[in-house]
Protein backbone atom coordinates (compact mmCIF):
# COMPACT_ATOMS: atom_id res chain seq x y z
CA UNK A 1 0.00 0.00 0.00
CA UNK A 2 1.26 3.69 -1.01
CA UNK A 3 1.76 6.31 1.85
CA UNK A 4 2.60 9.84 1.64
CA UNK A 5 4.23 11.01 5.44
CA UNK A 6 3.56 15.20 6.14
CA UNK A 7 6.02 15.54 8.74
CA UNK A 8 6.11 19.16 10.59
CA UNK A 9 10.06 19.68 10.86
CA UNK A 10 12.88 19.05 12.69
CA UNK A 11 13.63 15.82 10.93
CA UNK A 12 16.16 13.37 12.17
CA UNK A 13 16.67 14.59 15.73
CA UNK A 14 15.73 11.46 18.71
CA UNK A 15 12.91 12.91 19.14
CA UNK A 16 11.69 11.42 15.59
CA UNK A 17 12.47 8.63 16.42
CA UNK A 18 9.07 6.93 16.84
CA UNK A 19 7.53 8.47 14.30
CA UNK A 20 10.63 7.08 11.53
CA UNK A 21 10.51 3.59 13.31
CA UNK A 22 6.80 3.50 12.09
CA UNK A 23 7.52 4.79 8.57
CA UNK A 24 10.60 2.24 8.32
CA UNK A 25 8.04 -0.54 9.50
CA UNK A 26 5.29 0.52 6.44
CA UNK A 27 8.50 0.03 3.84
CA UNK A 28 9.13 -3.37 4.87
CA UNK A 29 10.59 -3.16 8.23
CA UNK A 30 14.78 -3.02 8.56
CA UNK A 31 16.51 -2.72 5.68
CA UNK A 32 14.33 -0.75 3.83
CA UNK A 33 16.14 1.08 1.48
CA UNK A 34 15.30 4.75 1.90
CA UNK A 35 16.71 7.89 -0.21
CA UNK A 36 17.17 10.95 1.54
CA UNK A 37 16.63 14.09 -1.03
CA UNK A 38 18.36 17.28 0.92
CA UNK A 39 16.99 19.45 -2.46
CA UNK A 40 15.41 22.24 -0.39
CA UNK A 41 18.95 22.39 1.18
CA UNK A 42 20.52 23.25 -1.60
CA UNK A 43 21.14 27.09 -0.82
CA UNK A 44 22.34 26.11 2.81
CA UNK A 45 24.36 22.61 3.45
CA UNK A 46 22.63 19.79 1.47
CA UNK A 47 25.74 17.59 2.40
CA UNK A 48 25.40 18.07 5.32
CA UNK A 49 21.48 17.23 5.81
CA UNK A 50 21.80 14.24 3.61
CA UNK A 51 24.50 12.97 6.00
CA UNK A 52 22.25 13.40 9.15
CA UNK A 53 19.18 11.51 7.31
CA UNK A 54 21.48 9.09 7.07
CA UNK A 55 23.24 9.01 10.01
CA UNK A 56 19.83 9.22 11.61
CA UNK A 57 17.88 6.23 9.35
CA UNK A 58 21.12 3.79 9.65
CA UNK A 59 21.17 3.92 13.64
CA UNK A 60 17.12 3.09 13.34
CA UNK A 61 18.05 0.07 11.08
CA UNK A 62 16.92 1.38 7.92
CA UNK A 63 19.36 1.15 4.47
CA UNK A 64 19.54 4.71 3.76
CA UNK A 65 21.11 6.87 1.19
CA UNK A 66 21.17 10.39 -0.30
CA UNK A 67 20.52 11.87 -3.38
CA UNK A 68 20.86 15.81 -4.36
CA UNK A 69 18.37 16.46 -7.24
CA UNK A 70 19.12 19.90 -8.25
CA UNK A 71 18.61 22.16 -11.30
CA UNK A 72 21.17 20.64 -13.51
CA UNK A 73 20.31 16.69 -12.68
CA UNK A 74 16.60 17.07 -11.97
CA UNK A 75 15.56 15.98 -15.82
CA UNK A 76 18.48 13.65 -15.90
CA UNK A 77 17.29 10.53 -16.91
CA UNK A 78 20.45 8.82 -14.38
CA UNK A 79 19.01 10.58 -11.65
CA UNK A 80 15.42 9.34 -12.44
CA UNK A 81 16.11 5.83 -12.66
CA UNK A 82 18.46 6.11 -9.34
CA UNK A 83 15.11 7.27 -7.48
CA UNK A 84 12.99 4.78 -8.84
CA UNK A 85 15.65 2.17 -7.08
CA UNK A 86 14.35 2.77 -3.44
CA UNK A 87 10.93 1.88 -1.39
CA UNK A 88 11.17 5.50 0.17
CA UNK A 89 11.75 8.74 -1.14
CA UNK A 90 12.43 11.15 1.92
CA UNK A 91 12.68 14.99 1.41
CA UNK A 92 14.34 17.30 4.04
CA UNK A 93 13.24 20.72 5.09
CA UNK A 94 14.68 23.68 3.40
CA UNK A 95 14.01 26.44 0.91
CA UNK A 96 9.74 25.18 -0.49
CA UNK A 97 10.28 27.63 -3.32
CA UNK A 98 13.10 26.11 -4.73
CA UNK A 99 12.23 22.45 -3.90
CA UNK A 100 8.79 23.41 -5.90
CA UNK A 101 10.16 25.02 -8.63
CA UNK A 102 12.92 22.05 -9.16
CA UNK A 103 10.43 19.14 -8.89
CA UNK A 104 7.53 20.46 -11.05
CA UNK A 105 7.32 18.97 -14.57
CA UNK A 106 10.59 17.12 -13.72
CA UNK A 107 11.87 13.20 -14.33
CA UNK A 108 13.02 13.22 -10.90
CA UNK A 109 9.54 14.07 -9.45
CA UNK A 110 8.06 11.06 -12.25
CA UNK A 111 10.10 8.80 -10.60
CA UNK A 112 9.23 9.39 -6.88
CA UNK A 113 5.64 9.53 -8.15
CA UNK A 114 6.24 6.02 -9.45
CA UNK A 115 7.91 4.54 -6.13
CA UNK A 116 4.94 6.14 -5.01
CA UNK A 117 2.71 4.53 -7.10
CA UNK A 118 4.17 1.08 -6.44
CA UNK A 119 3.45 0.69 -2.70
CA UNK A 120 6.40 2.81 -1.89
CA UNK A 121 6.53 5.48 0.78
CA UNK A 122 6.85 9.37 -0.39
CA UNK A 123 7.70 11.65 2.97
CA UNK A 124 8.76 15.24 3.24
CA UNK A 125 9.46 17.31 6.34
CA UNK A 126 8.68 21.34 6.65
CA UNK A 127 9.29 22.56 2.86
CA UNK A 128 9.77 18.62 1.73
CA UNK A 129 6.02 18.33 3.10
CA UNK A 130 4.53 21.88 1.80
CA UNK A 131 5.49 21.24 -1.38
CA UNK A 132 2.77 17.84 -1.90
CA UNK A 133 -0.17 19.85 -1.27
CA UNK A 134 -2.47 21.35 -3.69
CA UNK A 135 -1.68 24.57 -2.33
CA UNK A 136 1.49 25.96 -1.42
CA UNK A 137 2.50 29.29 1.29
CA UNK A 138 5.01 31.38 -0.93
CA UNK A 139 5.94 34.76 0.87
CA UNK A 140 2.41 35.80 1.38
CA UNK A 141 -0.15 34.32 -1.10
CA UNK A 142 -0.88 30.54 -2.25
CA UNK A 143 0.72 28.64 -5.25
CA UNK A 144 -0.11 25.59 -6.94
CA UNK A 145 1.95 22.53 -5.15
CA UNK A 146 2.83 19.48 -6.17
CA UNK A 147 -0.56 18.05 -5.98
CA UNK A 148 0.48 14.69 -4.31
CA UNK A 149 -2.12 15.55 -1.60
CA UNK A 150 -4.37 18.04 -3.73
CA UNK A 151 -7.18 18.93 -0.99
CA UNK A 152 -4.06 20.11 1.71
CA UNK A 153 -1.78 22.79 2.60
CA UNK A 154 0.82 22.28 5.05
CA UNK A 155 1.76 24.67 7.43
CA UNK A 156 5.09 23.16 9.60
CA UNK A 157 6.60 24.02 12.57
CA UNK A 158 2.97 24.83 13.33
CA UNK A 159 3.56 25.51 17.12
CA UNK A 160 5.90 28.06 16.66
CA UNK A 161 4.59 29.29 12.85
CA UNK A 162 0.98 29.30 13.62
CA UNK A 163 1.23 32.81 15.32
CA UNK A 164 3.63 34.44 13.10
CA UNK A 165 2.26 33.46 9.83
CA UNK A 166 -0.92 34.05 11.05
CA UNK A 167 -2.89 30.75 10.32
CA UNK A 168 -6.78 31.74 10.51
CA UNK A 169 -5.32 34.18 7.49
CA UNK A 170 -3.93 31.59 5.64
CA UNK A 171 -6.57 29.53 6.29
CA UNK A 172 -9.20 32.05 5.32
CA UNK A 173 -7.51 32.74 2.06
CA UNK A 174 -7.24 28.65 0.62
CA UNK A 175 -9.15 28.17 -2.49
CA UNK A 176 -12.47 26.21 -1.88
CA UNK A 177 -12.06 22.41 -1.20
CA UNK A 178 -8.29 22.72 0.42
CA UNK A 179 -7.96 22.49 4.02
CA UNK A 180 -4.67 23.84 6.36
CA UNK A 181 -3.37 21.37 8.37
CA UNK A 182 -0.65 22.78 11.37
CA UNK A 183 1.57 20.04 11.88
CA UNK A 184 4.38 20.34 14.70
CA UNK A 185 8.07 19.57 14.78
CA UNK A 186 8.86 15.80 15.30
CA UNK A 187 5.46 15.05 14.35
CA UNK A 188 3.57 13.46 10.82
CA UNK A 189 0.49 12.88 9.45
CA UNK A 190 0.28 9.73 7.76
CA UNK A 191 -1.59 9.05 4.54
CA UNK A 192 -4.12 7.63 3.70
CA UNK A 193 -4.90 6.33 6.91
CA UNK A 194 -4.80 10.14 8.45
CA UNK A 195 -3.17 9.35 11.35
CA UNK A 196 -0.83 11.58 13.59
CA UNK A 197 2.45 9.84 14.60
CA UNK A 198 5.20 11.62 16.76
CA UNK A 199 5.10 13.51 19.29
CA UNK A 200 3.05 16.76 18.83
CA UNK A 201 0.24 18.06 17.01
CA UNK A 202 -1.76 17.87 13.66
CA UNK A 203 -4.11 20.81 13.57
CA UNK A 204 -7.01 20.66 11.55
CA UNK A 205 -8.10 24.32 10.07
CA UNK A 206 -11.95 23.97 9.41
CA UNK A 207 -14.46 26.37 9.17
CA UNK A 208 -15.85 25.66 12.30
CA UNK A 209 -12.00 26.71 13.64
CA UNK A 210 -8.76 24.72 14.18
CA UNK A 211 -9.44 21.25 16.23
CA UNK A 212 -5.58 19.96 17.48
CA UNK A 213 -5.49 15.94 16.92
CA UNK A 214 -2.35 14.17 19.27
CA UNK A 215 -0.50 11.10 18.67
CA UNK A 216 -2.03 8.25 17.72
CA UNK A 217 -5.26 9.84 16.62
CA UNK A 218 -6.98 9.81 13.29
CA UNK A 219 -8.16 12.79 11.44
CA UNK A 220 -11.66 12.63 10.31
CA UNK A 221 -11.14 13.78 6.61
CA UNK A 222 -11.42 12.68 3.23
CA UNK A 223 -8.27 12.79 1.78
CA UNK A 224 -7.33 13.26 -1.45
CA UNK A 225 -4.09 11.41 -2.65
CA UNK A 226 -2.32 11.51 -6.51
CA UNK A 227 -2.59 7.99 -8.04
CA UNK A 228 0.80 8.08 -9.43
CA UNK A 229 2.57 9.35 -12.31
CA UNK A 230 -0.46 10.41 -14.15
CA UNK A 231 -1.25 13.05 -11.12
CA UNK A 232 -4.81 11.92 -11.35
CA UNK A 233 -6.01 11.87 -7.43
CA UNK A 234 -8.11 9.62 -5.68
CA UNK A 235 -10.34 9.33 -2.92
CA UNK A 236 -9.37 8.05 0.19
CA UNK A 237 -12.38 8.36 2.80
CA UNK A 238 -11.27 8.35 6.68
Amino acid sequence: MSHIALVGGNEFRRDCDALDRALIDLTGGAGTPIVIVPTAATNENPYVAGEHGIRHFRRLGAAPDKLLVDDDNANATEMAAALEQFRAVYFTGGDPVYLLETLRGSLAWEAVLAVYARGGLVAGSSAGAMVFGGQMWRFNGWVAGLNLAPNVAVLPHHATMAARWDAQRMAASLPSGVTLLGIDDATGLLLPEGRVLGVGEVTVYSPDGPRAFGPGAVIPLQFQLSHGPGDRPVASTI
